[in-house]
């Protein structure tokens, strides 16, 4: 074959900036000519193939190598070019970036009616004329279908696979088209499409035309779809010296991998930030690609910026899920005041809602994203109110009155989050779980008919029993406040009543803790975030003893769907007392002739009320003894104080504070205390007055002089005795030492 004939051969077709060497176009205009002079000469021989394969390579680069693709664009000359790669563009793997198909079209009978003057793409002769407007037909193809594609396809979102669909059925190059096959690329990023029509006399210039089309683009990887390729078959070697038995093509498309974003906000309670959902910055979560609970870290830990949003950047297909890991603004105790509770659906087991997957047919990019909400954590507070003094004192059978404040939590009918990938925007389920267990401890009683208990919301509403909440009474004074009462289920209803007829503490408690359905009330539903206001009664039993911390305890347990926690508030009271001893004054303060006095008898009086005390009185109601308090001091009957045979005398089970003592009735032979006798009680009175009483006596340390007749008799019979032994032993030692100086 000679120079010029090989020439031919070696036609040349752009096709959207990839050239493509093409059978012996030339060929065949020669072809033409000589029949045309010589009709006497007879059909030649066929040496073109009827059909061969056709391989798509389909290649990919970075979108950051754009510019060098623009430079160094791949020639398709139809042969292997495997080796010749630069080293910026790979084959595309669908493992990790998405299916891709392509569908094979033949058009060559919709070319020869576009283009009726008999030419096609091939009927052309090597003059510059000619080949420019060779070209020109094989551009005009290539941007018809190509803006078909732009059609379905944007920057922002991909490419539109509905859409794309629709541009295809009414382009007009592939409308009318023969569909030879559509195949999905290989793992290695190829496709062979087997015996392909090559040769084919029935046609006018005795060649197929096909555009090679990628109808499959994974939305969000590919930006934007590879253009498509029109070429013709058979192919002519590059040394011009036969055919290829089969044709590689390289389609090539700018990639990326994707990014996902997600915005933390927290909702805090009404008492911080108003209540308001807030971007929240410093939150930390870490990707994971996998099922929920069982998946595999993706790069590091990710903290939000100060517009609560982190980005998840170079994501291949796969399923993700996020994990929100405890942060200084997040955690997971039960009892953390300071930070937000992080989200029963973010955390890394099978109840995480943090999941999206980028599939085989990838993803609009904008859908790459979603947000999470924390809440502010739930609290209880417990406070004595009626306590006495600093340490909160109390009479023995006192009421202890009791407030505590539960903090409704702000997801108490669910946990929101959004992601957008997967189309939801949604709550948890409410908790199943919550409710307040008051314990007092031994010497603290309760007895419901006397508990007054009274519940109310910030703007004084009262919860109804019944309708706002259930109360559960157990054993040992143990009562709890269930407020999971509406939408039960017939069968956690009948638990939760069975229960609370038992009156068994361990029943009531896996009651409680055990429903799967329901929710709170209406009325408490509104509270969320805001605290209701417990009022109640305790009962200090007559038998408490003295110094001794009694507690009160309420937990505030609870299940927002990531298992059971509680936290606990208590607060105590106590009770004194204080000893006392009747004497005799004694001699001129030398201790001399000083006497346990039996028998006196003394009323006592609270200086803050200015009330007297009557004594402890049986009380039916409260099944103890409580205190009696009466106006005056002549009308005390049970609470007088009688000095014992050692003058003893005490007050036990008071509440601290200042009171005064009163003698109403002197010993036998002895005169009333002309004043009254003030004192304290309070921690450890008791105690330091057991071994050494407050002294009840006429000297200047006190204020009750020793007085009365008899006791002058015995004094003036003391002094008497003392001058007589005195003067005695005075007499008898002058003597003796007067017979010893004689």
């Amino acid at each position: 074959m000679n120079n010029s004939m090989k020439k031919g051969f070696r036609k040349s077709l752009a096709t959207g900036g990839v050239v493509l060497s093409l059978c012996g176009t030339a060929l065949v205009g020669v072809q033409a000519a000589v029949m045309i002079q010589h009709p006497s000469i007879v059909k030649a021989d066929q040496v073109a193939p009827s059909t061969t394969n056709i391989t798509v390579h389909k290649m990919m680069y970075d979108t950051k190598d754009a510019k060098f693709f623009e430079q160094n664009k791949i020639k398709n000359d139809g042969t292997d070019k495997s080796k010749e790669l630069p080293d910026q563009i790979t084959h595309y793997n669908p493992n990790t970036m998405g299916k891709v198909e392509f569908t094979l079209y033949d058009i060559t009978d919709v070319v020869n009616e576009k283009f009726n003057d008999g030419k096609g793409l091939t009927g052309w002769t090597n003059s510059a004329a000619d080949q420019q407007a060779m070209n020109g037909r094989v551009k005009y193809i290539s941007e018809s279908i190509q803006k078909s594609f732009n059609n379905a396809f944007d920057a922002t979102h991909g490419v539109d696979p509905a859409k794309l669909t629709q541009e295809m059925s009414k382009n007009e190059y592939l409308a009318k088209a023969q569909k030879v096959a559509t195949k999905a690329i290989d793992s290695n990023g190829d496709i062979t499409f087997e015996n392909v029509k090559a040769y084919d006399a029935s046609k006018p210039q005795k060649y197929h035309y096909y555009a090679a089309v990628e109808t499959k683009t994974p939305r969000g990887f590919v930006t934007p779809p590879s253009e498509p390729i029109i070429f013709v078959n058979p192919y002519t070697n590059p040394d011009g010296t036969g055919f290829l038995s089969t044709t590689h093509l390289y389609p090539k498309n700018k990639t990326q991998k994707l990014n996902f974003d997600l915005t933390k906000y927290v909702l805090w309670n009404a008492d911080k930030d108003g209540g308001k959902k807030v971007p929240l910055a410093g939150a930390k979560f870490q990707l994971y690609r996998g099922e929920p609970g069982k998946g595999e870290k993706v790069g590091g830990v990710l903290t939000t910026d100060s517009k609560g949003k982190v980005t998840a950047n170079n994501l291949i297909m796969g399923k993700y899920y996020f994990v929100e890991e405890p942060s200084e603004v997040a955690g997971d105790e039960a009892d953390d005041q300071a930070r937000a509770a992080i989200s029963p659906i973010a955390k890394n087991d099978v109840r995480n809602k943090l999941t999206f997957e980028i599939g085989e047919d990838g993803i609009d990019p904008t859908k790459l994203q979603g947000s999470l909400v924390n809440y502010g954590p739930t609290n209880e507070e417990k406070k004595l109110t009626n306590g006495i003094g600093p340490n909160q004192s109390l009479h023995r059978g006192d009421f202890a009155h009791f407030n505590s404040k539960t903090v409704i939590p702000q997801n108490i009918m669910g946990s929101a989050w959004q992601i957008d990938a997967t189309g939801t925007n949604a709550m948890t389920e409410p908790y199943h779980t919550f409710f307040t267990r008051d314990e007092p401890e031994k010497n603290l009683k309760d007895v419901p008919a006397e508990r007054h208990l009274v519940i109310t919301t910030p703007d004084g509403k009262k919860l109804e029993e019944g309708k706002d909440y259930q109360i559960l009474n157990g054993s040992d004074s143990k009562w709890w406040v269930n407020y999971v009462v509406k939408g039960l289920s017939e069968a956690d209803a009948k638990k939760l009543q069975d229960a609370a007829n038992s009156h068994d503490n361990k029943k009531i408690e896996d009651a409680v803790k055990g429903l799967t359905t329901g929710s709170v009330s209406d009325l408490v539903a509104a509270q969320a975030g805001k605290k209701l206001n417990y009022e109640y009664d305790e009962i200090l039993t007559d038998d408490t003893p003295l110094d001794k911390r009694i507690v009160n305890t309420i937990t505030l347990g609870w299940n927002d769907g990531s298992g059971y926690k509680e936290i606990h508030r208590h607060d105590d009271t106590v009770t004194y007392g204080v000893n006392f001893v009747k004497e005799s004054s004694d001699f001129m303060g030398w201790g001399i002739a000083k006497q346990k006095l039996e028998g006196a008898q003394f009323a006592v009086q609270d200086l803050k009320t200015g009330k007297w005390f009557n004594g402890f009185k049986e009380n039916g109601k409260k099944g103890e003894k409580d205190i009696d308090w009466v106006d005056n001091y002549s009308d005390v009957k049970a609470g007088i104080l009688t000095s014992d045979k050692e003058g003893k005398f005490a007050l036990q089970g008071f509440s601290e504070g200042d009171y005064k003592l009163r003698e109403v009735k002197a010993p036998k032979g002895y005169q009333l205390m002309n004043e009254t006798v003030n004192f304290k009680i309070g921690p450890h009175t008791n105690d330091q007055t057991l071994s050494n009483p407050i002294e009840i006596k006429n000297d200047e340390k006190t204020s009750m002089p020793f007085t009365g007749s008899q006791g002058l008799l015995q004094l003036g019979g003391i002094l008497v005795a003392v001058v007589v032994v005195g003067g005695g032993t005075y007499i008898y030692v002058s003597q003796k030492k007067k017979k010893a100086d004689k």
